[in-house]
């Protein structure tokens, strides 16, 4: 059977290795180039054209930060030239997307706070006609900085302006965290995760359990330099015994182990700002669930892809993806909590999407749903590897009133959780939570009050400041008292 009980928790770190800088002439700052292409890895619309020369569409384009800016270094080393001066035939073809331009996404913003061209010009120290221009698509917003002033203005974060998370940092060669990253990463880009026979017996079920109740109570406790160790021999054992045992009497229970292992790898790539490779684990969990003929698995799986495409900024997919989701549990009845517990998830979930796009009715209904569930539910509980009850709606009111932009009303949900419900969330849930209070209180303007906030996460979980998300904030936060 496949477990159905579950610790709490969650994950996070960063992936990227900064690559080595072989000597180029002809390039005045070529670290600064490098940091540029990777802050612009963060908008990826115009970076393309102006830093590598590819069409957005290019089937080379790299998937990764560390691929591009390792692919920038090869354009540097190739032609010797500043990417400035270079003439090409690149377009900016965009990529298939959700979320509306940025300029668009200005103007909603703009308007939603109640200020005139004019009044943004000011906090700007700008011109009406340059915002026009930004809001028509006629004047890109060209760098980074620009990108964070305007969202600073704004009182959003980088992510609203977007429509996607933001991006890992570089890290350093011989951080640990990257390198057993790259284990991970070297088990999944083998074809499908499959795995060769070996000399040695084939893991016991048994075996498997016991490390993925570790990895998920890891992942809870928010150690994810402890988990990235531990997965790589995780993946491998639980695709070694599904890849044995199929087709036998124990198949289908290889196959719900081997999904769950895929699940955990998912939420910490996640954490750590890997979306993409993400998206791609979480599929593979959906696919391995779906062969162990469990449909609650499979629903619980789907989680972590829509969470993955949220962040890349397909809000839209991720709802459908929920719903569908959803769907597929009608049939199994509300009688058994397991399955309460994966709908009201699934029902959070699809709020989050919603509430990125700035649908309001949507996620309100959803958020209205879920209370129902919630009190069907009765308590807070866990099942598989999943949290829901009334304590996981709060958190999820909160945080979607801040992908509203209504900070105010974050701030007084997420304050009005009693210390004795906070106590009861895992640490990475409660870290979470206080990114959540930290955008929130940026959003009231309360730069103070968000640095409260993001020093009680890290006291909670330490490791949370390696989440993209925190280090954008804590970036906000310091660029606007420089400002």
């Amino acid at each position: 059977m496949a477990p159905v009980g579950g610790a709490s928790g969650r994950t996070e770190p960063d992936d990227v290795t900064a690559p080595a800088t072989p000597s180029v002439g002809g390039v005045a700052d070529r670290s600064a180039l490098l940091a540029e292409a990777a802050a612009w890895w963060d908008l990826r619309d115009e970076m393309t054209l102006h830093v590598l020369g590819l069409h957005r569409d290019a089937d080379d384009l790299p998937g990764s930060v560390r691929d591009f800016t390792q692919a920038v270094l090869h354009q540097l080393t190739d032609r010797g030239t500043d990417p400035a001066s270079r003439s090409g035939e690149a377009t900016t073809t965009p990529s298939p997307r959700d979320e509306p331009p940025a300029g668009d996404r200005v103007a909603h913003w703009r308007r939603l706070r109640g200020l005139t061209q004019h009044d943004l010009a000011r906090r700007l120290d700008t011109t009406s006609r340059w915002v026009a221009a930004v809001e028509r698509g006629i004047e890109p917003i060209a760098t980074i900085d620009s990108a964070r002033r305007i969202a600073a203005a704004l009182r959003i974060d980088l992510p609203l302006l977007t429509g996607r998370d933001p991006r890992p940092r570089l890290l350093p060669a011989g951080d640990p965290v990257g390198e057993n990253l790259e284990r991970v990463r070297a088990f999944l880009e083998q074809s499908g995760g499959m795995v060769a026979a070996r000399d040695t017996a084939t893991p016991s079920l048994a075996a498997i359990t016991l490390m993925l109740r570790d990895a998920w109570q890891t992942f809870h406790q928010a150690e994810y330099g402890h988990l990235l160790r531990a997965l790589p021999r995780l993946l491998h054992d639980a695709a070694l015994s599904d890849r044995t045992r199929a087709g036998g009497r124990d198949g289908p229970e290889a196959a719900r182990l081997l999904s769950q292992a895929y699940q955990v790898t998912a939420a910490v790539l996640h954490r750590l700002g890997e979306n993409h490779l993400s998206w791609l684990t979480a599929d593979r969990a959906i696919e391995s669930a779906g062969r162990g003929q469990d449909p609650a698995l499979t629903a619980a799986a789907a989680r972590f892809s829509a969470t993955a495409m949220l962040a890349m900024g397909r809000a839209v997919p991720a709802l459908n993806l929920t719903r569908t989701a959803m769907l597929s549990l009608l049939t199994a009845g509300d009688a058994n909590p397991a399955v309460l517990v994966v709908r009201g998830s699934l029902m959070l979930h699809g709020a989050a999407a919603a509430a990125r796009q700035g649908d309001t009715d949507t996620t309100r209904g959803l958020l209205a749903t879920a209370d129902v569930l919630a009190v069907r539910l009765g308590s807070d509980t866990d099942r598989y590897w999943a949290g829901f009850g009334p304590t996981a709606v709060e958190l999820s009111r909160a945080s979607t009133a801040v992908d509203l932009g209504d900070g105010t009303f974050a701030v007084a949900v997420g304050e009005s959780l009693s210390p004795a419900r906070l106590s009861r969330l895992s640490r990475d849930q409660h870290a979470g939570h206080c990114l959540t209070l930290a955008r929130a209180h940026l959003q009231a303007g309360s730069a103070d009050r968000a640095v409260q906030a993001l020093e009680a996460g890290t006291r909670l979980a330490p490791a949370v400041a390696r989440r993209p998300l925190f280090q954008e904030i804590e970036l906000q936060v310091r660029t606007g008292r420089r400002s």
